[in-house]
C-alpha cells in the first residue's frame, strides 16, 4: 500500500525524488523502511521527497547513528507525503526549504536557541519517524 500511495496520492513528490535519485545514481543507496535511502555529500543537509531519502554524509564520514537518526526523520517525511499526497510540497516542503536555508530563519534559530526541529514540519516527522532527540 506504501507504494501505491506513494505513486499516486503523492505522485509529485516522488517524481522530483526520482529525477533527484539519478543526478545521484553513483551513490550509495540502500533501503530504510520502505523508503529508498541515497547517501549524498549535499552541504545544505538532507531532504525526503515521497519514498526517496536523501542523508547528507560529510566527506570524513558521519556517527552511524547520526545517520540513523537523520534517515529517520526523513522517514517521517515519507509517511507525510502519504498523508498529504499533493499538499505535501505547499504544506510540508516548501516551508521546511524556507525553514532550512533562508538566511532569516538560519540567524532566528541561532540567535534565539530555537531547535531547528521545533518547525511544525520538523517536529511532526520526528514524531511520525519516532526521532528521539
Amino acid at each position: 500500500m506504501y507504494y501505491i500511495l506513494q505513486w499516486t496520492w503523492g505522485i509529485l513528490q516522488n517524481i522530483a525524488g526520482l529525477v533527484l535519485f539519478f543526478f545521484n545514481i553513483n551513490k550509495k543507496h540502500y533501503r530504510f523502511g520502505k523508503a529508498l535511502v541515497t547517501e549524498w555529500n549535499f552541504p545544505r543537509g538532507s531532504v525526503g521527497l515521497g519514498m526517496f531519502i536523501f542523508v547528507s554524509v560529510p566527506k570524513n564520514g558521519a556517527d552511524p547513528s547520526a545517520i540513523e537518526k537523520v534517515a529517520r526523520h526523513e522517514y517521517g517525511h515519507s509517511l507525510q507525503s502519504i498523508i498529504l499526497g499533493p499538499l505535501f510540497l505547499p504544506a510540508i516542503g516548501l516551508p521546511s526549504l524556507l525553514w532550512c536555508a533562508l538566511p532569516c530563519f538560519v540567524n532566528y534559530r541561532k540567535k534565539k536557541g530555537v531547535s531547528y526541529y521545533k518547525f511544525y514540519t520538523e517536529r511532526w516527522a520526528n514524531f511520525l519517524g519516532k526521532v528521539e532527540l
